[in-house]
């Protein structure tokens, strides 16, 4: 039931007394809602061939409903204002009026009732609403796109007839007109035809409850038999500890369960209304300040609920020795389940709005698996099995995939309950069909997904929100890998190539991530620095055995495993979308693979180049180097009301030290990193303006109807991305281009190139026209958080091109920079902008007010020793060949290495002596193995989802307009191939590859030709003839 003392005006705090008061007053008041909580019904509510009358025994909303008992063809009506708004013609808010109400249905009846509204007794438009089922069900119909008929505003009626037969409804929660997000409402048994449109895999669920499979039924075998019950095992160990249940868990589990008020009446159940977390969307326009998680802080969202009944699932099967406990905890599981079904979580049921409802049920699908005997013996397991099935849209898949990967959302909220709806079911032919339609629906999804398409790519990124997306992937990894391992040495597992690619995936991350955490430009819109990745997966996938299926256990994974969950413990830190791990079971895994004779590994070491990332790490000892940047295919950031505010600038060629002192784990804050006081214009590596903090804010806008409120901005360049060789070393290139919405002035090139233990960063052809703020290149921005850093500091002199930080990292910086040192800086959350302020230094390259050809030349040595570093400076390692807005190429003096960043197609022969020449734009690194052998490695950062212009629409003055990545037609394309035609000084020898032909070879020059895709790193040794 849920609570409010707000009006139209005027909002009393929201939560202050509401654990108390909130179970006697509805959660909402205003004109347009009618929750029925007065004694006598208002004069304007009448009934023909009716009886009304106000009840309390159901309710959805306060303590009380409308009780309507009709004749055939009886009329409930209301004459009032039904305060409609038509869509805003305008085309800027693209929200809908929608009808909303709950009914209760205590006998089902084969029939429809019709919503009819009108205006001075003139019927405008209408809707059926099927009463087949028992319980609460509830209905979102917006009036211009799911009625029959067209609405008017100034509708003063609505009506309710009733069916040619008799019965009864209660009524609550009704709502006459409110605008709503028109992308969110689904259709279910009750009202098929709401929101008809979408394709949005939340939204579906009846509509693929229609889909029919096409793998036969064929009879079970004892051999299938035994395999059905050994996944239903390792089902069950995987989410299930035996253990012993204490007195204060039975406590805790007691008191929650009493918060609900569960209670029976002539067999008639009855408590506190629940509601899916989204349900408060309805009050959106209606609450000033309104809270879309209300419903959460109130208690009454089903997301804690369904996590009691897991609970409760739990300590019945850890009673074993206390029937009395166990009898009481079998009777609350029961009393929640027949709760929650009459509540309308049941088959055909979609709550009115059902969008990320995933989130909020997973706990649902493990509580009705683990009490699998006692739904049984209550004879609830059908109608049990029925509801999973539903909810998890199990019968998706039935079809065979039309092609490789699925939403990353399945993977984290579907996957279980998909198996777990499956496993509930008796070992039947149907159960068969389910299991092999499920094995091949995960193989599928893990393989190598299109374009920008979920949730794998070919070069190890993790994919949400068409992005590499680390957050959003620990939840889409907890299900890949469970159910790789699952299924496992059975008849459904799952083929090499989709195993292979979740271990790549892996493999990536634990690269990327140092030791756990995320880096700051990989955190999505939760620049937070409390992401991690969770050592839990690589465990399943050690057990899962090898991709081949040849071995029990998987050596690598089993390595990474080790290593990472070394000191690696629950800080109750953890952000809300972290998976939630047992430390017991953690500890288990450890022992049984030590015993099996398996070591941690040692800090990963070498060059990643992620194309579908727009990303590249180099590695050494366990220090890593992350650069990040963007394009027209890969947004910039994620930015939500509430969710990084600031953090505009951190794929704009940004370069985040992870480092900690030997033997010290490395996390945000041993790399100099806290969010409080850190200037988020700042952001090591990156080329910004640096603007007031409300001018860096970003203005989160609705921009068309495939999104939501939010910001994802694009280049309109395809030049952005790095290369690896032999994942040794590599180099990474950018041309940055800010988005007209901000400062579309904004240009720069932009190159890193790893070379050993040194980062060189260049960059040239820096421009923009904004005469207010300075543009500056920020080298580094650190946190001073103890005595130690505080005494480094104190007094500090850089000296010149000279200087060393107080965690071990120099730089060597040939051209003029500012230091500055700010004890305190002030700043502001990314979430809340509440002000916040610590003790900071920074060193910058100032280009300042509208620069025109700005350019920067630094060298960062991870690491090193004051002694080395200035030897450095002496001596410098290597050499800058050219830097201009062409082309950054850079000569490794002592490595022998030549690294091409070409920006543009060279028009003259390139300096450096061995690459003379290409004929498009491109990565190239040379290494002289000796002067009759040289390693060659090429790779083309434009992913080629399209070729051409940018896609870029523009407005009247010529600007860039803000587009939603949703809505781009190419976004689901295979990455073209792209021929990148290479020519070297000298004849060479070479052994011909399917991605490189030699086009000549004569005395003088070797011309070969690469086939370029993925953004990926192509290489081959050359030898003299």
């Amino acid at each position: 039931m849920m609570k409010q003392l707000f009006t139209r005006l005027r909002v009393i705090t929201l939560f202050s007394f509401l654990y108390s008061a909130f179970l006697h007053a509805q959660v909402v008041t205003d004109e347009r809602m009618f929750s029925f909580e007065e004694s006598k019904i208002p004069d304007y509510i009448t009934g023909v061939n009716s009886q009304l009358s106000i009840s309390d025994t159901h309710y959805k909303d306060g303590k009380h409903s409308l009780k309507w008992v009709f004749e055939p063809g009886g009329v409930l009506e209301l004459k009032k204002d039904l305060k409609f708004e038509k869509k805003d013609p305008t085309g800027k808010d693209l929200y809908l009026s929608a009808f909303i109400i709950w009914v209760y249905n205590e006998e089902p009846q084969d029939a429809t009732i019709e919503f009819e509204f009108l205006k001075d007794g003139k019927k405008c438009t209408s809707f059926p609403f099927g009463i087949n089922f028992s319980g609460w069900r509830a209905a979102w119909v917006c009036y211009e796109r799911d009625m029959q008929g067209t609405p008017e505003e100034g509708m003063n009626e609505f009506r309710i007839v009733a069916p040619n037969e008799k019965g009864s409804l209660f009524i609550d929660h009704l709502i006459t007109a409110t605008k709503v997000d028109a992308r969110q409402q689904t259709a279910d048994l009750q009202v098929p035809f709401v929101n008809a449109g979408t394709n949005n895999h939340w939204l579906v669920v009846y509509k693929h409850s229609l889909l029919q499979p096409d793998i036969e039924l064929t009879p079970v075998s004892e051999a299938q038999k035994k395999e059905m019950k050994l996944l239903e095992k390792r089902f069950r160990d995987m989410n299930y500890t035996k253990g012993k249940v204490s007195d204060k868990e039975i406590q805790t589990i007691r008191k929650k369960y009493d918060f609900y008020q569960i209670t029976y009446k002539n067999g008639k159940v009855s408590g506190v209304p629940i509601f899916m977390v989204r349900a408060s969307e309805a009050y959106e326009r209606i609450i000033p300040n309104w809270d879309k998680d209300m419903l959460t802080k109130m208690g009454v969202e089903m997301r804690a609920y369904f996590d009691l009944m897991k609970r409760i699932a739990v300590a019945y099967n850890n009673s074993t020795a206390n029937p009395e406990v166990q009898n009481e905890m079998k009777e609350k599981f029961l009393a929640m389940y027949d709760h929650i079904t009459d509540q309308g979580v049941t088959y055909g049921s979609c709550w009115g709005n059902i969008h990320h409802y995933g989130y909020s049920v997973r706990g649902l699908y493990l509580a009705y698996f683990l009490m699998k005997d006692v739904l049984r013996e209550a004879g609830k397991l059908q109608e049990a099995e029925r509801t999973l099935r539903w909810y998890a849209i199990t019968n998706e898949v039935y079809p065979k995939p039309e092609g490789n990967g699925i939403d990353m959302d399945s993977f984290n909220t579907q996957t279980t309950g998909r198996i777990a709806s499956i496993l509930m079911m008796e070992d039947t032919p149907e159960k068969l069909q389910y299991l092999r339609s499920f094995s091949r629906w995960i193989d599928y999804g893990c393989r190598p997904a299109p374009g920008l398409a979920g949730s794998f790519k070919v070069d190890g990124a993790a994919f949400h929100h068409r992005n590499l997306y680390p957050a959003y992937a620990v939840g889409g990894l907890d299900g890949a890998t469970n159910m790789i391992y699952l299924l496992n040495r059975t008849e459904f597992a799952v083929s090499e190539l989709a195993h292979e690619t979740v271990r790549n995936v892996l493999l990536a991350m634990r690269f990327y991530c140092n030791k756990l955490n995320f880096p700051l430009a990989l955190s999505g819109r939760h620049p937070d620095g409390k992401g991690k990745l969770v050592p839990m997966h690589y465990a399943m996938m050690a057990m899962a055995g090898t991709p081949d299926g040849k071995a029990e256990f998987d050596e690598e994974m089993a390595a990474a495993y080790l290593r990472l969950v070394s000191g690696a413990s629950s800080d109750g830190q953890e952000p809300e979308y972290m998976p939630k791990v047992s430390n017991a079971q953690e500890k288990k895994i450890v022992k049984r693979l030590v015993e099996k004779g398996f070591r941690p590994e040692p800090d990963p070491q070498g060059n990643l180049a992620l194309g579908y990332g727009c990303a590249s790490v180099q590695r050494r000892s366990n220090w890593s180097a992350v650069a990040r940047g963007h394009s027209r295919y890969l947004w910039a950031a994620e930015h939500y009301l509430g969710r990084n505010l600031y953090g505009r600038y951190f794929a704009h060629g940004s370069l985040q030290i992870l480092t900690a002192a030997q033997g010290q784990t490395v996390t945000p804050a041993t790399s100099g990193w806290q969010q409080e006081g850190f200037d988020w214009n700042r952001i090591p590596g990156v080329t910004s303006i640096h603007l007031p903090l409300e001018q860096l804010k970003a203005k989160v806008m609705n921009v068309d109807r495939f999104s939501g409120m939010e910001e994802m901005l694009y280049s309109d360049e395809a030049f952005a991305g790095g290369l690896s060789q032999q994942k040794e070393n590599g180099n990474f290139g950018m041309k940055l281009h800010e988005h007209d919405k901000y400062n579309g002035t904004h240009r720069a090139r932009k190159s890193f190139h790893f070379i050993g233990e040194t980062i060189v960063c260049l960059g040239s052809d820096i421009e923009n026209a904004n005469a207010e703020y300075p543009t500056e290149t920020t080298i580094f921005q650190l946190a001073v958080t103890d005595k130690a850093g505080h005494d480094y500091w104190k007094g500090y002199q850089g000296e010149g091109e000279l200087w060393m930080d107080h965690l071990g990292t120099g730089y060597y910086v040939p051209v003029t920079a500012r230091f500055e040192k700010k004890f305190p800086q002030h700043s502001r959350m990314q979430d809340t902008g509440k002000e916040t302020k610590g003790d900071w230094v920074s060193l910058v390259v100032d280009h300042g007010k509208a620069p025109k050809g700005g350019s920067y030349e630094y060298a960062v040595l991870p690491q090193t020793s004051t002694a080395t570093l200035q030897a450095f400076a002496k001596k410098p390692a290597y050499k800058v060949l050219q830097q201009d807005r062409n082309a950054h190429i850079v000569q490794s003096l002592s490595d022998n290495i030549y690294s091409y960043v070409l920006f543009e197609t060279p028009q003259a022969l390139l300096p450096g002596g061995l690459l003379q020449r290409t004929d498009t734009s491109c990565l190239v690194m040379i290494r002289k193995e000796s002067p009759e052998k040289m390693l060659l490695t090429v790779s083309q950062p434009d992913l080629a989802l399209y070729r051409g212009a940018s896609d870029e629409a523009f407005d009247k003055d010529g600007k860039r307009v803000e587009r939603s990545i949703y809505s781009r037609p190419w976004i689901d394309n295979e990455s073209g191939e792209i021929p990148v035609t290479v020519t070297l000084k000298g004849q060479w020898n070479i052994k011909e590859t399917p991605f490189c032909k030699v086009l000549s070879v004569d005395k003088k020059q070797t011309v070969l030709r690469f086939t370029c895709k993925d953004g990926a790193s192509l290489e081959v040794m050359l030898e003299k003839r």
